[in-house]
């Protein structure tokens, strides 16, 4: 076979994030809400000739084992999930590593569809997504949840119940096509100019309580986008920014309540901070989306809504 290419979608997460970690859902069941999007990680691997890998990602590297290579996803995915001599392989992101949009998760998954599809394995999406899973969480030793990787495997707009005997619902969320259109159109993405890490954010201890209310949140906002009730969803992400600072300190920084208050004043509704918080991407509901972009001095990251997950281009 020659070169394979292959996408995994980033994500937005509408509700319930912090309930998909393992401390949380094996005791009492996580919830989590969210929309892939059309900005993604690409991946491009072939077999060599050459004896050594190359890979070429926010760095270069040319190895002679799997185990030398220093990117801990890469490392992992290609100790475990192939069997083949050296390859080369090419990645790149469509948004920074880091900002709450679900790139680790989206890598993770996009490297063993990769491999697996490099060597003629055909995996579901459920498989996909937990074979990421275990990677991350078990293999490289990340204290994170499980939402990304099922949005990058499944994409759409789906609810994902992760329960304590470690199965998973996945449910499409059926939306009109008003309120599709507003997740495109009057839903934005603003980046705080600071990236972090979530596995050292959510690795800090989390509030029992909020957490408990986070998913409460999730299903409320299911329920509220179904019923194409946007004004209820705004009160519900404002909930989500006051139950996400109660979760954990250092999800809020003073940069993120200062674009906030700005967004609010420029006639936005709703603004939730997205991923673990600590900087990254504010995910923003206006209804004027004009005058909110004009008044606000911060990057945006234009999106629309995926809805295939992570696929294989060749």
């Amino acid at each position: 076979m020659g070169a394979v290419v292959v996408r995994a979608p980033l994500r937005v997460a509408l509700g319930g994030g912090g309930t998909d970690l393992p401390s949380y859902y094996r005791e009492h069941g996580g919830l989590v809400v969210s929309t892939a999007i059309d900005r993604h990680v690409h991946m491009t691997v072939s077999a060599r000739f050459a004896r050594r890998y190359l890979l070429k990602h926010l760095e270069w590297e040319e190895v002679d084992h799997p185990r030398e290579v220093r990117h801990p996803i890469l490392r992992a995915a290609l100790e475990h999930h192939w069997e083949g001599g050296a390859v080369e392989l090419a990645s790149v992101g469509d948004a920074p590593p880091g900002t709450g949009l679900g790139s680790s998760g989206a890598y993770a998954v996009c490297a063993i569809k990769a491999l697996a599809t490099l060597s003629g394995r055909k995996l579901e999406r459920s498989e996909l997504a937990e074979a990421a899973c275990h990677l991350e969480i078990e293999l490289v030793g990340r204290s994170i949840g499980k939402q990304d990787q099922y949005a990058a495997a499944f994409g759409g707009v789906r609810a994902y119940e992760f329960r304590p005997d470690e199965s998973v619902g996945v449910r499409e969320l059926q939306l009109s096509e008003g309120v599709r259109a507003a997740l495109r159109d009057e839903f934005l993405l603003f980046f705080t100019g600071r990236a972090r890490s979530a596995s050292d954010i959510l690795g800090a201890g989390q509030a029992e309580e909020a957490l408990h209310r986070l998913k409460e949140l999730a299903g409320e906002t299911c329920a509220a986008l179904e019923s194409d009730d946007l004004d209820r969803v705004a009160e519900l992400m404002q909930e989500h920014w006051e139950a996400k600072r109660r979760r954990s300190s250092g999800t809020v920084t003073q940069e993120m309540e200062d674009l906030r208050e700005q967004a609010l004043r420029a006639g936005a509704r709703g603004v939730i901070s997205l991923g673990a918080g600590g900087g990254g991407f504010l995910l923003v509901y206006t209804p004027d989306p004009v005058r909110t972009r004009a008044a606000l001095q911060a990057a945006e990251l234009p999106f629309g809504l995926e809805s295939q997950g992570c696929i294989a281009l060749r």
